[in-house]
């Protein structure tokens, strides 16, 4: 029998928080990953996903610091199965290496051709040599002809495949991928999901993944890690996974999981006997319609909505006629008109590039208009002092980074009371309050910037929101959440809605948008081409087409089993037990 291809025994870490002070994060952590796996690394936000991901590529402790105990072997093309400190750097990177999430921050040259070779110049491989891989790596994630490409011209998705084939080119053995695509729109995932894939059947490499959203890759992986409580659990199989851990593994553990096992699970906990769990749409239309479950007949009707209706609250920001251009460049938004109301969630979707980002920024003045105008509550915001605008509009960036400017946590939210001047007993009671609905109160002392991705973006939002404005606008507020987190964060922004606050978001998630969005505006080159519910938009293939957008797929498969689309994972389990004549066990 072949070696592994890593072996984990017995591995603990612990972060260095100063020179006397150490917080557990890995404790005897053991398990071993087979050649050729494609392995999913699933955990709550802040459960340690990436913290045991650069643990096993070696950038913690060696580069970050930290103290460990315990090894981690790795199976070496010439050495074989062997202590990864035994390695030189060149050596480690080249057995396994790490893709991260954001491209942004891994490319580092101006052309492809040169990304691409530079890790392999700075370790003196000879010149053909590079040109190979090159082309083989360029080859492998679909970007044949990109050679010569100027790397700040590329997609979103493209930079990502670019990235992935900086990765390929060191040729590793193993290759981590720390959520490849939580910064893609649909047409960007599809790409590199379809890069990742194409690495796969190549069979040479070893492929584990970090990611939350999991509808996309559950059904593709054959192995699947927990990091749960400091400790590891797995690998097992995904389906072998589901069904041991059953619908907890969402509402303990806080997990996404597959709509389609979310609904399964939820039948099989009715009564409902199905023969195994299924992991994604198809499994379970093929499952149940086997059985003879009746098939919808006549014209297709309305989709439901999940979204109680809302009554419109009063216009807060209008948008009028609105264009914007950089310097030098095209218009970037074109002949916009919007309103935002009070009360309500608005979802704003489209590709990367599509404008949604830079039309939020112009609600709060961060850009003025090139023409036309915007007005909150009836002026224009060029007639607002910036410091007040800001105030009246809280913008939650993308990059959580960026908002940070104190040394701690529980400063950084004071910061914004102190600001207006509420009394510091009261800023203390609504510091607290804000940090356990974030589940940060624990973290309250450490440094914004150590936290992880989804614990900063807990923290921006609620540095934003607790200064009670009457807009808040968050890019991506999801963006590296786990189950549980995202519907809490859902659920303050629907609470600042009820209270009166204009809420919008821009997301790349459909089931976010179904589940949460009162009426969503879509984006294309720079325009508005829908404005209207959730139902609608997925209902409309051309705006979808047109926008990049994807339906979730608890949309498709509920329209295939019952003819009618649905948005809610509830109303569907009842109507799909309901069509199958609510028979008790029964047996599918």
């Amino acid at each position: 029998m072949a070696d592994p291809i890593m072996v984990v025994e017995d591995y603990s870490f612990w972060f260095e928080l100063s020179e006397d002070r150490e917080a557990l994060a890995l404790r005897d952590v053991s398990f071993e990953v087979e050649q050729g796996d494609f392995l999913l690394i699933l955990g709550k936000s802040g459960s340690g996903k990436s913290t045991l991901a650069l643990n096993l590529v070696g950038i913690y402790p060696d580069y970050f610091g930290g103290r460990n105990e315990g090894r981690i072997l790795v199976n070496h093309a010439t050495k074989g199965l062997i202590n990864r400190r035994e390695l030189d750097r060149g050596e480690r990177f080249a057995t396994v290496n790490m893709l991260f999430q954001n491209p942004e921050d891994q490319i580092v040259t101006l052309t492809v051709e040169e990304e691409i070779g530079f890790a392999l110049e700075n370790y003196l491989f000879p010149r053909d040599e590079i040109h190979r891989r090159i082309d083989t790596a360029l080859d492998l994630v679909g970007l044949t002809g990109f050679r010569e490409r100027s790397t700040t011209k590329l997609s979103g998705g493209e930079k990502q495949r670019v990235a992935l084939a900086s990765m390929l080119a060191m040729e590793p053995r193993v290759l981590i991928l720390d959520e490849p695509t939580s910064n893609l729109d649909p047409v960007g995932t599809h790409e590199v999901l379809d890069a990742i894939n194409r690495v796969r059947e190549r069979g040479d490499v070893t492929l584990m993944v970090v990611e939350h959203e999991v509808d996309t890759v559950y059904d593709q992986v054959n192995k699947v890690l927990l990091v749960d409580g400091q400790t590891v659990h797995g690998p097992k199989q995904p389906r072998e996974f589901m069904a041991e851990h059953g619908l907890d593994v969402r509402d303990r553990m806080g997990l996404w999981i597959p709509q389609a096992c979310e609904v399964g699970l939820e039948l099989q906990g009715d009564g409902v006997e199905l023969p195994f769990v299924p992991l994604n749409g198809k499994e379970l239309v093929e499952t149940l319609t086997a059985t003879g479950m009746p098939r919808p007949t006549g014209g297709e009707p309305e989709p439901r909505s999940v979204v109680t209706e809302q009554t419109p609250g009063e216009v807060v920001i209008e948008v009028r006629d609105l264009c914007f251009s950089y310097p030098s460049k095209a218009d970037v938004l074109r002949n916009v008109n919007l309103e935002v109301r009070r009360g309500e969630l608005l979802a704003i979707v489209g590709q990367n590039g599509s404008g949604k980002s830079t039309l939020a920024q112009q609600f709060n003045g961060i850009y003025r208009p090139t023409s036309g105008e915007v007005l909150v509550e009836g002026t224009p915001t060029t007639r607002y002092r910036f410091a007040d605008l800001v105030r009246r509009v809280a913008f939650i960036f993308q990059v959580p980074e960026k908002q940070f400017i104190r040394r701690s946590v529980r400063d950084e939210v004071a910061h914004g009371l102190k600001a207006l001047k509420v009394p510091d007993e009261e800023i203390d009671e609504r510091v607290e309050t804000f940090l356990r609905s974030v589940r940060l109160w624990d973290r309250r002392d450490a440094s914004p910037y150590v936290l992880s991705q989804g614990q900063k973006r807990r923290l921006s939002v609620a540095c934003m929101v607790i200064g009670e404005p009457d807009v808040v606008v968050l890019d991506e507020p999801t963006f590296g959440q786990d189950h549980q987190q995202a519907q809490r964060l859902m659920g303050l922004l629907r609470e600042l809605a009820r209270q009166g606050a204009a809420v919008t978001f821009i997301t790349h998630d459909m089931r976010l948008v179904a589940q949460h969005a009162d009426r969503c505006v879509a984006m294309c080159e720079g325009e508005t081409i829908f404005d209207g519910t959730p139902s609608e938009l997925f209902s409309n293939p051309d705006v979808m087409a047109r926008a990049k957008l994807r339906v979730p797929p608890l949309f498709e498969f509920s329209r295939q089993l019952l003819g009618t689309p649905l948005l809610d994972a509830d109303e569907a389990r009842a109507r799909i037990k309901e069509a199958i004549g609510g028979r008790s066990r029964a047996r599918l």
